[in-house]
């Protein structure tokens, strides 16, 4: 994907020579050039992801089915490969806050959907998705095709029909079929296989159909229905008034270990770039004529594919600082904080130790999201390692999720989207509040799958599946070989999980 870097560099580069000297110029039409080398990059991105998913899939076409979660079955190798490819510009396209981009680019990466859709609010799986016209996908909610329960990865396409609206942090389920003119309620999800009837409203976990869509005639009737009023409770106003102190981790400290961590990180790889840029693709590319018989030039050829390597490893450079300097800070700052326990705020000497605590899960910010978001987001697990603040198993992997230090995963674990493996809870609000510090310990083959939540202390035993939004409680214990729903989260039988499952998986091996 980092070959799709070289259009909008080589465009600025040209840009620049053709308008030294008129500033006015430069700078008026500048944004204007680099707004457009981003759109390159982008779709630059897609075109070239696109190039690499027609070969994966002239290796091994993609199909529906239940695989075993293991290198030894091609179907998962594949799936998982795919999804990495289309990670990095599906990303991309949503930076330009531009939908029809995201659009185009889902259509470039093989879903069938419409211009007339509104799906950029939600997360959307990038295979076996189908969307009729019309479609609005609420803030928060989940169409994916794939779940991962256990050792098996369920794959199964999802088919939405026209006019349809799915609700805020819904989520839609493998093998789901909507059909046209239906509502999904807001934090809802349908089962794997469920089919949702024409002209219905669906609420629940799981969505059950509670009315029929013409009903709703009246638009009066409607307002009063959602804009009833009710009593408010008062609050007393002391109680919202919050008692300054003075921070033993200054504020402006927070911005220069900020500042050093992200600006620093681009000293070395950015003297790198300057002396690539100018010291040897001016001379060598920039300032030739061009010619199609350069084309045939070994030279040129060999410059063109190198480019792209040397940019890898520059950025790879940058990576490696984020990590460094916030190793350094982490250390520094888990030597002052606590110790795992239960902390009053309130009180100052205990609040001076908490203050380290909160620097450290700032100092976190930044590195996390440099590398999930990068096109390398597998080197995530490496980076906890070196910062030394969780264990991570072999085989383990992250999706677009938060982190917290004192986590510890097992091998081969996998962590949903948008799941929440968390240290600490704060318990009470308004000044008399404590701070719940725990970590929690993740054994081998557990499986968040999907918008889940995990309070402080949790043991998890090995082959355990957490279902989407599940959530446990503080201290929880969840066994070993279990399939866990709801919340608090609860051990399901085997008749809930065929019926959570559509009948194609109960669990039993």
């Amino acid at each position: 994907m980092v070959l799709s870097a070289q259009p909008p560099l080589i465009l600025m580069w040209y840009f620049w020579q053709f308008f030294p000297t008129l500033n006015l110029v430069f700078y008026v039409l500048f944004p204007f050039v680099f707004f457009f080398g981003i759109l390159i990059l982008i779709l630059g991105s897609s075109l070239i992801a696109k190039v690499f998913l027609i070969f994966i899939n002239l290796l091994h076409k993609p199909k529906e089915g239940i695989f075993l979660r293991n290198k030894s079955d091609k179907d998962y190798c594949y799936w998982s490969l795919r999804a990495v490819v289309r990670k990095w510009p599906t990303w991309l396209a949503r930076q330009l806050s531009l939908p029809v981009l995201e659009t185009l680019i889902l259509k470039i990466l093989s879903i069938r959907t419409s211009f007339s859709n509104s799906l950029y609010e939600g997360w959307i799986d990038c295979e076996f998705i189908e969307f009729g016209k019309n479609v609005k996908v609420g803030q928060g909610s989940f169409i994916i095709s794939n779940i991962i329960i256990q050792n098996k990865l369920i794959l199964k396409k999802v088919s939405i029909e026209d006019n349809v609206i799915i609700g805020g942090h819904s989520i839609v389920l493998p093998g789901t079929i909507i059909g046209a003119n239906t509502i999904l309620d807001a934090i809802s999800m349908t089962t794997i296989n469920q089919r949702l009837e024409s002209n219905s409203i669906y609420h629940g976990y799981p969505a059950k159909k509670i009315e029929r869509t013409e009903i709703i005639e009246n638009i009066n009737q409607l307002e009063e229905i959602i804009f009833d009023k009710k009593r408010l409770e008062g609050y007393d106003k002391e109680d919202l008034n919050a008692q300054a102190k003075e921070l033993s981790v200054p504020f402006h400290f927070y911005i220069i270990t900020g500042w050093i961590i992200v600006g620093f990180s681009f000293i070395l790889p950015g003297f790198l770039f300057y002396l690539f840029l100018f010291g040897f693709l001016t001379p060598n590319l920039f300032s030739i004529t061009f010619s199609f018989k350069l084309f045939l030039d070994l030279k040129f050829i060999l410059i063109l594919l190198l480019t792209p390597l040397i940019f890898i490893c520059i950025y790879l450079i940058h990576l490696f600082f984020i990590a460094l300097f916030t190793k350094w800070f982490y250390k520094w700052a888990n030597e002052r904080g606590p110790d795992q326990g239960v902390f009053d705020r309130n009180l100052d000497e205990m609040s001076t130790v908490l203050d380290y605590y909160h620097f450290r899960s700032f100092l976190f910010k930044y590195p996390i999201f440099a590398f999930i978001r990068s096109p390398f987001p597998w080197l995530i697990n490496w980076e906890l390692r070196f910062i030394g603040s969780n264990k991570v198993g072999k085989g383990t992997v992250f999706e677009d999720t938060f982190f917290h230090s004192h986590i510890d995963f097992g091998k081969n674990c996998y962590i949903g989207t948008n799941s929440h493996v968390s240290n600490h809870l704060v318990d009470g609000v308004y000044g008399e509040e404590n701070l719940t510090f725990y970590g929690c310990d993740i054994g081998k083959n557990c499986i968040f799958s999907l918008s889940n939540g995990a309070m402080p202390g949790l043991k998890m035993e090995d082959n355990s599946t957490v279902l989407p939004m599940c959530a446990t409680i503080k201290y929880d214990k969840l066994g070993i070989n279990g399939i866990y729903g709801r919340f608090p989260a609860k051990k399901l039988k085997l008749d809930e999980i065929r019926k959570f499952t559509g009948g194609v998986y109960d669990g039993e091996e």
